[in-house]
Formats: structure tokens, sequence, C-alpha cells
């Protein structure tokens, strides 16, 4: 089989801290790949892979913007072309064309910084405050009069809901968390913390596992 090398794209994670190494003028030669005709492909910062923007330094911060953005500039599509404010058709626009932008792959970028978890759940609560009859309402009780859920609560219940397949062997692990699962007589199945201090190439591993401990205990196990 033959690869077009040509088509390649290259995203170093390193882990050095100081900037100092990479602004020296043979770090990108270090750091090319050098593909079989001899050419060199240099390291770029952000690369895309099957829609997810993955960035050097080990964080999805340019795919959460990139993603919100796209999703707010569709709210405001739908609002200038469809007049039928009714919860009905608002709803049904907003589940078929907006919420899949935000949830896709949503168990890779899950974000733990509190700007990007609002920044996500903006475009859900300016989005039900222009549907008709949400008038005085505040986010929460338009969340319950619509019937939806907030968007962290289910990027929360799509991992609990694959953490538990992992566990029982119904899906592999192909999200990177690999958890590790502790399991007793006395306290039943636990999931063990990932280490405080880790390395760049861990930290997508290791901001899933962080969430995902604190509400492991209310999973049915059995």
């Amino acid at each position: 089989m033959v690869l077009h090398e040509s088509k390649f794209q290259v995203l170093s994670y390193s882990l050095q801290r100081s900037e100092l190494l990479r602004e020296l003028p043979f770090y990108a030669e270090i750091s090319a790949y050098c593909t079989t005709e001899g050419d060199f492909i240099y390291p770029t910062p952000v690369v895309r892979d099957l829609g997810i923007l993955l960035s050097s330094d080990g964080t999805f911060s340019r795919h959460i913007s990139q993603m919100t953005r796209k999703a707010s500039l569709l709210s405001g599509w739908v609002f200038s072309v469809f007049r039928d404010r009714s919860p009905g058709v608002m709803l049904t626009l907003y589940k078929a064309l907006i919420r899949p932008i935000l949830e896709y792959c949503c168990l890779v970028w899950s974000p733990t910084l509190t700007g990007e978890i609002q920044a996500i759940e903006s475009v859900q609560r300016c989005f039900t405050r222009r549907i008709s009859g949400m008038e005085g309402s505040d986010y929460w009780e338009r969340l319950r009069k619509l019937n939806l859920m907030s968007l962290q609560r289910r990027r929360q219940r799509y991992t609990l809901i694959h953490t538990w397949k992992i566990y029982h062997g119904l899906v592999p692990d192909s999200t990177a968390m690999r958890p590790d699962f502790d399991s007793d007589g006395r306290l039943g199945v636990q999931l063990k913390n990932p280490p405080k201090y880790i390395s760049k190439t861990d930290k997508i591993r290791a901001n899933h596992l962080f969430c995902l401990v604190r509400s492991v205990d209310v999973l049915p196990w059995e």
C-alpha cells in the first residue's frame, strides 16, 4: 500500500514547558518528519483528525472554541430563517442541527475548565431563551419546561455509560481513558485516580478520569 506522504501532518507533544527550545532555529528540523523522498514535514500546532482539532499543548481549547462558534452561527441562522418559535419546532431544529455539533466525540474532548464548560452551555442557554413561552424563566427552569438536560450533564452521562460498558467488556476502550478498576468485597468497584503529576501526552487520559472518579459511584455495576 502506497501512502501519500505529501498529505501527512506532524503534531509534536513536548514535555519541555519552556518556550526557549521552540524558538531555536534547529528545533523544527529535529522534530520534523522525513519522507521516503527526502522531503521534510514540519510540526504544526493544530491538526484535524476525524473532525477533532488536536493541539500540540495537549488541550482541546481550540476545538471547543471553534465548535461553539460554529454552533452559535448555526443557531443564528435557524432563528433568521424560521419564523415559528414554538417549542416543538425549535427543539426539533436544535436537536437535529445544533446539539450534535456540541456533542460530537465529546468523550475525547470533554472539558474540565469552568470557562470552557460555560462557553459550551451558553449556546443552549441562548437558544432556549428565544423559544416562545420561555420569557422570564431562568436557564434551569427553561430546561425543566422543555424537558432538556444541561450539556454538561449529558456529557457526564455519556462518559458514565461508556465506562460501564468498558468495565463489563461490552466495548473496547477506544477513548484513551484506560480506567483502572479496583474491586474488593467490602467497598465494591472503585475507580483509581490518575497520578497528579503527568506528562502532556497523558493529559487526554487524565482529563476524563479526574471528572469520572467524582461521579463513578452512582453507576449500577451489577
